[in-house]
């Protein structure tokens, strides 16, 4: 059989043709299903990106349309509460003509200054809180006195600081249950220890103290010891019959509430605010001990108490002083530190430390940090300064 060798080529060349025209076909597809997976992907990522900034745009957006006006708002409904609600502290001056010159002042030429001031009348030289107590002072020289202030059940203010006659007489009599009638006869140098050099020695009130002390030309910080409305109307009425106060008296309390309504009512009255660490949770806090017993025995009171503590001890730097417009603050001297008392000059408030009685402690605290303190014995104040 003859073979046509030129047929067969031409077969063979349309063969080879088809076979690459379908890998052509082949590589064309692949490559346009390639591109179209990266169209698709780039088209879905650029619209991701979209939405993406369109929806930051619009949250932002929100932000400053709603909600940071809303903040701006309370901000400002805050700070103009704020200083609405302050009564502000009185003129330097004011506080000078009570406590002196600022011991930490580099202008201490003119004036006097205050170191020492007879806590309870120096309770431990004397019955404390009594007319003789403020008389003993007088002859010692020292002529600041603190004593403290509560309610009888007939509401008479009188001088005494514990919420029961235990501590200091032959009875167990509770101050708030109890009339002026009764406690005017108690005998409070029963249980001193240097009892024979007083005769009988009785609670003296508000009026029958500051008169004392006025006579005497003794200046005094007057220490409201209970959380009692009561009393903010007695205090104003107090620096009405005696004007004199304003340059000779400080009122005190560890009650920021009770220091703000003085102040709301007589915003010339010159404050102070007590403080110790612990204050509504435990009875007491000194070094080494730390925090005396517990005032509650409740589960749920022990946490709530300890929660005031805490809230207290954060606003009274930040808030409560501003508000109340405090110009000194008491604090405990087992608290104390040269920080807190530049801490609190920094703000404009003076500091002064309770209760110190032993004669290192006294001259670390005029020597080293030079602030006034508050003693229970005037023992040893010639080797510490003169009072």
């Amino acid at each position: 059989m003859k073979i046509n060798a030129q047929g067969v080529r031409r077969k063979s060349f349309r063969l080879y043709l088809s076979l690459h025209f379908l890998l052509v076909i082949t590589l064309l597809y692949e490559l346009l299903f390639d591109m179209a997976k990266f169209l698709s992907e780039l088209v879905l990522s650029a619209l991701t990106i979209v939405f993406a900034f369109y929806g930051c745009f619009h949250f932002i957006s929100e932000i400053f349309v709603h909600f940071l006006p809303l903040g701006i708002l309370l901000t400002a409904v805050l700070v103009l509460a704020t200083y609405s609600l302050r009564t502000p502290p009185p003129a330097e001056e004011a506080v000078e003509s009570i406590v002196g010159k600022d011991s930490l002042s580099s202008e201490l030429e003119e004036g006097f200054v205050v170191k020492t001031i007879a806590h309870r009348g120096a309770g431990l030289d004397a019955p404390e809180n009594t007319l003789a107590a403020f008389d003993l002072c007088h002859t010692a020289g020292c002529d600041f006195i603190e004593f403290d202030v509560t309610l009888t059940s007939d509401d008479i203010p009188i001088v005494f600081h514990d919420a029961t006659l235990e501590r200091m007489a032959d009875s167990n009599l509770v101050i708030a249950n109890t009339t002026f009638e009764v406690l005017k006869s108690i005998d409070l140098s029963t249980k001193h220890p240097l009892r024979e050099r007083f005769g009988v020695t009785n609670i003296p009130t508000l009026y029958q103290t500051v008169t004392k002390l006025l006579a005497n030309g003794q200046k005094m910080i007057i220490d409201i010891k209970d959380n009692n409305r009561k009393m903010v109307p007695i205090i104003l009425d107090l620096y009405v019959k005696f004007p004199n106060l304003y340059s000779n008296a400080i009122v005190s309390s560890f009650f920021p509430n009770i220091l703000y309504l003085v102040r709301r009512g007589d915003p010339q009255i010159v404050c102070s605010m007590a403080y110790r660490p612990h204050i509504f949770s435990n009875e007491y806090f000194k070094y080494p001990e730390g925090k005396g017993p517990e005032r509650a025995t409740q589960f749920w009171k022990k946490y709530f108490f300890t929660l005031c503590d805490s809230l207290h001890l954060w606003a009274l730097p930040r808030f409560t002083y501003f508000i109340v417009g405090i110009s000194i603050i008491l604090l405990h001297k087992d608290y104390l530190s040269a920080k807190s008392v530049l801490d609190w000059r920094s703000k404009g408030v003076r500091v002064m430390a309770w209760t110190v009685n032993s004669p290192i402690e006294k001259q670390h605290t005029a020597r080293n940090l030079k602030i006034t303190y508050l003693t229970d014995t005037l023992t040893g104040e010639a080797s510490t300064h003169n009072c």
